[in-house]
């Protein structure tokens, strides 16, 4: 086992870094989704679309907070997008409709638009346990309305 020594004079500390994640106040805003992407997440050994949103002030003059959409894709060995799922109904309501036989259900359909999005507090932590006051954060937790492009 190694021993912690002292920090040598002149000896720089790594920098260490963190996501700043912001808490807005929960309710509906109006927002712009900036990118969506699909990640593997190795801690939980699942899939899910990560979906950027910045949400916007009523006049849509200024960014409240940057916040994301998580959307499920399940723990197989390629993301799904079963019809019972988040994800696929998420998906269809984006696209204005079900996918066609040809569609492979992009997560681009999310990407680029204005949304009406609902914002809610994050209050367990990855073990499922509460956090405390001071560490709840804001996600999307679902879209209410699409307000731009889409599908069909």
């Amino acid at each position: 086992m190694s021993e912690v020594r002292p920090k040598r004079t002149g000896e720089q500390e790594p920098e260490i870094t963190w996501t700043h994640i912001p808490r807005i106040e929960p309710g509906v805003y109006p927002a712009y989704s900036r990118s969506a992407r699909i990640v593997r997440d190795g801690h939980y050994k699942r899939w899910y679309c990560a979906v950027q949103f910045d949400v916007l002030s009523d006049d849509l003059a200024e960014v409240r907070a940057e916040l994301t959409w998580f959307l499920n894709m399940g723990d197989r060995e390629r993301p799904h997008a079963g019809r019972r799922g988040n994800y696929w109904q998420a998906w269809t309501t984006a696209n204005g409709g079900p996918p066609q036989r040809k569609d492979r259900l992009s997560p681009r359909v999310f990407t680029r638009r204005y949304a009406r999005v609902s914002v809610g507090d994050t209050t367990t932590n990855f073990k499922q346990s509460r956090i405390a006051e001071n560490m709840v954060y804001s996600v999307v937790r679902h879209v209410v309305g699409w307000e731009s492009g889409g599908g069909r």
